[in-house]
């Protein structure tokens, strides 16, 4: 049996649902079903510290996170914890 059409869903980033714009970067974000997808875009010298966890007021992001770098390059810093 065919799949019907209907049951296909194609959500581009070009057409986010959300956009969140900041200091240095962008975020957007496409839900599909309860899952919510995003990317982001800094301008080089954008560092989360600074750009974000300033303003939030956090010296770490408390967020999960699961990403990919399409193109440049990233670090990122964990905090240390007796149990991993």
């Amino acid at each position: 049996m065919l799949p019907n059409y209907d049951d296909f869903l194609i959500k581009r980033f070009e057409q986010a649902d959300e956009v969140r714009t900041f200091e240095k970067g962008k975020f957007e974000t496409v839900k599909i079903g309860s899952m919510t997808i995003g990317r982001a875009s800094y301008e080089p010298g954008w560092k989360w510290s600074a750009h974000v966890g300033a303003a939030a007021g956090a010296a770490l992001c408390e967020v999960e996170h699961v990403g990919m770098v399409i193109s440049g390059c990233v670090t990122c810093q964990i905090e240390r914890r007796a149990q991993l």
